[in-house]
């Protein structure tokens, strides 16, 4: 019997974040009262997921697949622009003067890479890695993503970098979310 964190394997819990992502813009994007909490619950789901794929997917795809280091240099370097898209976004608000154009610029960069992630990362790690790697894979993934910062750190954009600042950062991130759920209620 699997423990309840090695349930789910990563390919499966990344890929139902994506499935999360893409309704979390089109939420975002909404006018009215909810908009505000919709957008801090897609910075915060974008952060985490980045943060354990960064930490935990790309250096396993990076030694297991043959093309690896290439495959996710390129998944970095897409993170590390969307980050930039984000942080902007984030600074801007949902209330912000262009708020809906970055946030379409940011929904198109994640949403591009997020189909480059499936096709190329994901389906190649489901032939490659076992199975039951792949749900200590999701366990680590579930781990991290406990404890990881819920903003984008553009600085932040690789698996030691990851594993460094998420116990400061996230620790962090979440007092300044507190503090900001408690100024907006």
């Amino acid at each position: 019997m699997a423990l309840p964190l090695m349930r789910d394997d990563a390919v499966d819990i990344l890929t139902r974040q994506h499935a999360q992502i893409r309704r979390g813009f089109y939420k975002a994007a909404l006018p009215g009262p909810t908009r505000r909490r919709a957008f801090e619950q897609l910075m915060r789901l974008l952060a985490v997921h980045e943060a354990a794929e960064e930490a935990h997917v790309h250096p396993v795809a990076r030694r297991a697949l043959q093309a690896g280091r290439a495959l996710t240099a390129r998944r970095r370097e897409e993170e590390k622009q969307a980050k930039k898209l984000l942080a902007a976004l984030r600074r801007t608000g949902p209330q912000g003067k262009g708020y809906l154009r970055q946030l379409n610029a940011a929904r198109k960069a994640v949403l591009e890479h997020a189909a480059r992630e499936e096709r190329e990362e994901f389906a190649a790690l489901r032939r490659v890695v076992g199975a039951r790697r792949l749900r200590m894979l999701g366990a680590e993934i579930k781990l991290t993503q406990a404890y990881a910062p819920t903003r984008p750190h553009p600085l932040v954009n690789n698996e030691a970098a990851n594993k460094l600042a998420a116990p400061l950062l996230g620790p962090v991130d979440r007092l300044r979310d507190l503090a900001r759920h408690a100024t907006h209620r």
